[in-house]
Parts: structure tokens; sequence; C-alpha cells
């Protein structure tokens, strides 16, 4: 069984602010646009860490503040690959990730020739990946 993915509402948002951000953030940059959810800096570091832990960031490098050095962190999944995780720590067989995809596409698409083609899409994207 595959471990559960579990974010709190707190690193979700965090999650959110690298993803759309879309560039290595400091946790300077970080406690900057945090300030709407009143977090002190000291809980930035502490969301940092747990995140850090958690394998959905990492350090990618360094930016010169003032005298000192702030480490630059960068999320190691997309929005896309967090959702599948997070779907996927539900426990689908293999059988169910296929219709889940297939339900999640139809919730986003309004015709089915729109489907149909996203579908291809993947499909071709699949063989390509997979050397087909």
């Amino acid at each position: 069984m595959k471990k559960k993915l579990s974010l709190t509402p707190s690193e979700e948002r965090m999650m959110e602010l690298f993803w759309s951000e879309n560039r290595p953030l400091t946790s300077v940059e970080l406690s900057e646009h945090s300030e709407e959810e009143n977090w002190k800096s000291s809980y930035v570091y502490i969301l940092i860490r747990s995140l850090l832990k958690k394998g959905l960031i990492e350090v990618c490098g360094t930016v010169q503040y003032a005298s000192q050095y702030a480490r630059q962190f960068r999320p190691l999944l997309t929005k896309e690959q967090y959702a599948a995780r997070l779907a996927l720590s539900l426990d689908f067989d293999s059988d169910s990730v296929s219709k889940v995809a297939v339900a999640m596409m139809q919730e986003s698409c309004e015709d089915s020739e729109q489907l149909i083609r996203q579908l291809e899409g993947m499909i071709a994207q699949l063989r390509k990946e997979s050397g087909e």
C-alpha cells in the first residue's frame, strides 16, 4: 500500500504559492507573500521544513539579501502531479485509475469531441513517453 499523501491546509497554501509563482522562492519571499495568511516568519520556516521532509520541495540555490544569504526552494511536483498522487493515495486499483481519469476529463470538458481530442492527446503522449 502506498503512503498516504497528506498536507495541512497551510502546507497546501504554501505549495499554491510555489505553483502560482512558477519560480524558485526564498523564505524571505515566502514570508512576504504569506502576509495575507498572517504567518509569522517562524511559522514559514516550520512549513518549509515540513515540505522538505515530505519531499515536496528542495533547496535549489542561494540568493544574497544585504549581508546574508537566503536559500531558494522549488517544488518537486507540479500541481497536476500532486493531484495525481493525492488521488492515488486513496488506494484505487489500476482499473479505477483510468476510470477516475475519464471522470475528471468529463467534468472538465463541455463537449464530447473536445474530451475525445484530449484523451487521444493523452494516449499519444503516453505512447511517446513509453517509446512506442
